[in-house]
């Protein structure tokens, strides 16, 4: 029976705020908040001067809610307004950001796959390994192709020590709805060494998790499908610098990240509207192995020089990646035959190397008026295949150089009034050899496709105007460019034509224009808001074709609103909310803006909200209530059913809740997702509308959590 959402819920949503990312924990409460310096612009400045709107996930956030959800798109979709919940799946194809897909980088380094998406980018590093998160939203074009909805940047942690060695030992275990049942327990170590010997620094962190089987409300076990229970995690992260004098540092960065699903589940039943896809002990196909991400590594090789020469510093960078993601099995049946009507499995291959130059120039010009100055180059090769487990080639290897000059510059006048302008060129070549595209039936005609050179240039160019004289009202208005090789291998599997040359390979770019404020009001509230308008002339939306998601390339048009607030309530209390809304339409043959644009890319609308408190020192208490509504904007088809991605989203009310407190060295938590154990349908598989993966999301889940730091 599923449980309705108590009004106790909404007597808490009263005094509850926001996770937003300018908040601090409730663990340095007595401090004011505070304005925060971001460098994924390219240009370290201010939040409230870069002409965008912001989102920055600190450190004691992210060490907050890993407690509550250790799980990247679980952290993301509970902290970042504008971005869709999680799909509780390894998928993040509904996961968008503010409509479109987002460029998502490690240290800078591109994880996005856009020869062929995996939607696996923003699960490809443990939250433990985190620093902290900036999010720049709206198209751009500041670290090349992918960013159309914004850029997700995950910084990794580094030393913050001056002694020799210091570390911690984090230990966790977590069970759904107080050991009730027996089912679902999982648990977490990591271990981190860190510490400074002279010109030399390190940090070193390892860290090795299991989830149990992920169990709803009612305690029935969710469909494996897809899923994040039975998953076994390790992640190893190494980071050593080095300071060739006062002004120059060199620093090296190794990450591997691993996650798996090993599972005596099987899914069973579901039917869309009517009952969940659940899961039951059986045995799996012969031919299945463990999916998930066998191997994501990536490592850079970083110099830094401050007044290399006059008035300008340098930052150069070499930096590797390789990945291996596996999907689920799939097997053929004759309502919807597979690859060549057999079973299979298909994975992602990607490979990418590259280097970053940047020089930034500080002139000043006189006592009211400095310019900083950003300008270099950005390589990339990249290299990515879709094979089948078997060895069949379901995608073959594409292979792309992408080649981009830029400069970016930011002047300041008067103090107070900031013009930001800059510009970027990508020169890509993508090389498509001879192929097969995979049939789906023996009977269906075969196409072979003439492969050759695909040639990709493009010229971005953003604007940015804010004013910050008055702390309490700091406008900005500013013009973004944006493009997207959007999923080439989607588009190339499914080729008909037989000559490269006609297959539909254009790049999809964006406009966006944006309009918003920050305020700081005394040193206790924190206020912004921001209307933002994004068109591209080919749309990036999904279809189903023939049983096979491919591109809709009808323009697009996205439009919204975001607010939040955060507030010093007294020197033990915060408190804060955030909501984000928008809506996307589709232009029809008519020439009508008359078409919406489907679930997977518009989500409904959201509500965060939070509490922190510290009732006496050394303790903490957080309260998390998120709120999402209803998108229901399409009907059902001929058949009565409704197609993949238009499905009714209904609306959802979370709480979660934290306590903790310190001692001396020790930290210890408890945390409760889900508080109230509601039931309901995870937002993508009520958009998805599909029966196999119309699933509950996990019930009450409690995770104890002790740290040790020496």
């Amino acid at each position: 029976m599923r449980k309705k959402f108590t009004p106790l819920v909404f007597i808490l949503a009263t005094v509850v705020a926001p996770c937003n990312a300018q908040t601090e924990s409730a663990l340095d409460s007595t401090q004011h908040l505070q304005e925060v310096t971001i460098s994924t612009t390219r240009i370290p400045e201010l939040k409230s001067n870069a002409a965008a709107t912001v989102t920055i996930i600190d450190n004691k956030q992210i060490e907050a809610m890993s407690k509550i959800a250790p799980d990247m798109s679980h952290l993301l979709g509970l902290l970042t307004p504008g971005m869709a919940l999680s799909s509780n799946t390894t998928s993040s194809r509904a996961q968008s950001l503010r409509g479109r897909s987002a460029l998502i980088l490690i240290d800078g380094i591109p994880q996005s796959t856009p020869l062929r998406s995996t939607d696996r980018d923003i699960r490809t590093i443990d939250v433990s390994a985190i620093d902290h998160i900036e999010i720049v939203k709206g198209s751009t074009a500041l670290y090349g192709n992918g960013a159309i909805g914004g850029l997700i940047n995950i910084i990794t942690k580094k030393n913050t020590t001056n002694r020799a060695i210091a570390g911690q030992t984090t230990l966790a275990g977590s069970t759904y709805n107080f050991f009730r049942q027996g089912k679902g327990q999982g648990y977490r170590i990591n271990q981190q060494l860190y510490g400074k010997a002279g010109q030399f620094d390190y940090l070193i962190s390892g860290t090795f998790g299991r989830t149990g089987s992920s169990v709803d409300g009612d305690g029935q076990f969710i469909s494996p499908r897809y899923g994040l229970g039975d998953t076994y995690t390790t992640n190893t992260l190494v980071k050593l610098g080095y300071a060739l004098s006062t002004k120059s540092r060199i620093e090296l960065m190794y990450n591997s990240y691993r996650s798996l699903q090993d599972t005596k589940l099987i899914p069973s039943g579901g039917k869309y509207l009517q009952r969940p896809a659940i899961g039951v002990i059986g045995s799996r196909d012969p031919q299945a192995v463990d999916e998930g991400t066998r191997y994501n590594h990536n490592a850079y090789l970083k110099f830094t020089s401050r007044d290399i020469f006059k008035h300008t510093d340098l930052e150069a960078a070499i930096y590797g990646s390789s990945l291996y993601t596996i999907f689920d099995f799939r097997k053929a049946n004759p309502a919807q035959p597979r690859w060549e009507e057999t079973s299979g499995q298909s994975a992602v291959k990607d490979r990418k190397f590259g280097f970053r130059t940047q020089f930034t120039s500080h002139l000043t010009l006189s006592e009211n008026a400095f310019t900083h100055l950003v300008y270099g180059y950005d390589y990339l090769f990249n290299k990515t295949a879709q094979p089948l487990v078997d060895g069949r080639l379901w995608m073959p290897w594409l292979r792309s150089n992408n080649h981009a000059p830029f400069v970016q510059m930011k002047a300041t006048l008067w103090q107070w009034f900031n013009v930001k302008l800059g510009g970027r060129y990508d020169f890509i070549n993508v090389s498509v050899p001879d192929y097969d595209v995979l049939r789906n039936k023996l009977s269906d005609p075969q196409v072979h496709v003439q492969g050759g050179s695909l040639h990709y240039n493009n010229l971005s160019f953003n604007v940015g105007l804010s004013y910050n004289k008055i702390r309490e009202f700091q406008p900005f208005v500013a013009f973004s460019q944006g493009f997207s090789i959007f999923d080439l291998g989607r588009t190339l599997r499914a080729a008909k034509a037989d000559v490269l040359s006609k297959i539909s390979t254009e790049p999809v770019k964006t406009n966006n224009y944006e309009i918003g404020a920050y305020s700081q009001i005394g040193d206790w509230l924190q206020l912004n808001g921001s209307f933002f308008y994004t068109y591209s002339k080919l749309g990036s939306d999904l279809k189903i074709e023939n049983g096979f998601w491919v591109v809709n390339r009808t323009p697009q048009k996205v439009y919204g609103i975001e607010l939040s607030a955060d507030a010093k309530i007294l020197d033990n209390l915060k408190a804060g909310a955030n909501l984000s809304w928008f809506e996307g339409k589709l232009k029809s043959a008519s020439g009508e803006w008359d078409t919406y644009m489907s679930n997977i890319s518009i989500p409904a609308a959201k509500l965060g909200m939070y509490v922190n408190y510290s009732p006496i020192k050394n303790t903490y208490l957080q309260l998390q209530y998120i709120h999402t509504g209803k998108r229901n904007r399409f009907t059902p088809n001929a058949t009565g059913a409704y197609n993949e991605g238009e499905g009714i989203v209904n609306r959802i009310n979370l709480l979660n809740f934290m306590a903790g407190m310190k001692l001396k060295a020790w930290d210890f938590s408890l945390a409760v997702s889900n508080l109230l154990n509601y039931t309901y349908y995870t937002p993508s598989s009520m958009l998805m509308a599909r029966n196999a993966e119309y699933a509950h999301a996990d019930g009450r889940n409690i995770t104890l959590t002790a740290t040790f730091k020496y």
